[in-house]
């Protein structure tokens, strides 16, 4: 079975993909066909949820209203699969604008999919910062 799998690691990298470039053109509502209905997002810190393919596409928005982003890099996303289950974990690098201070980011995103009637959707999803400071004005890229 391992050609299934190296399938079904590529549908996933592709979901990630898609899902970030939407976020970036400002295409939040095709980001939703990417999703489980009750997707959950646990925004670092795990204090709270995002419930729901709605609210998870809003975040996106929200975060766009205040937040600038200046420049977004994602690496390859690492991928296991598991019968119907899979985790994508993919390395990122922000630099962001918020109250005239620039930021910037790096960690990984880590997105959970469940084989649901054939398609690999988003069920959960979280990120881990590992790195975290200000950004000079010329670092924006």
């Amino acid at each position: 079975m391992p050609k299934q799998t190296s399938d079904d690691e590529e549908a996933i990298r592709s979901a990630v993909l898609e899902i970030n470039e939407h976020w970036r053109a400002g295409e939040y509502d095709r980001i939703g066909a990417r999703l489980a209905g009750d997707a959950i997002i646990a925004p670092p810190g795990f204090d709270r949820r995002v419930r729901g393919r709605d609210a998870y596409v809003q975040s996106y928005r929200d975060y766009d209203q205040g937040v600038r982003t200046l420049n977004f890099a994602a690496g390859e996303p690492q991928v296991d699969v598991v019968g119907d289950v899979a985790v994508a974990v993919t390395p990122f690098d922000v630099v962001y604008e918020v109250h005239d201070k620039r930021h910037r980011e790096s960690g990984h995103d880590i997105l959970v999919f469940s084989r649901l009637h054939g398609e690999w959707k988003v069920v959960w999803r979280t990120m881990q910062i590992t790195d975290k400071g200000t950004a000079p004005v010329d670092d924006a890229g």
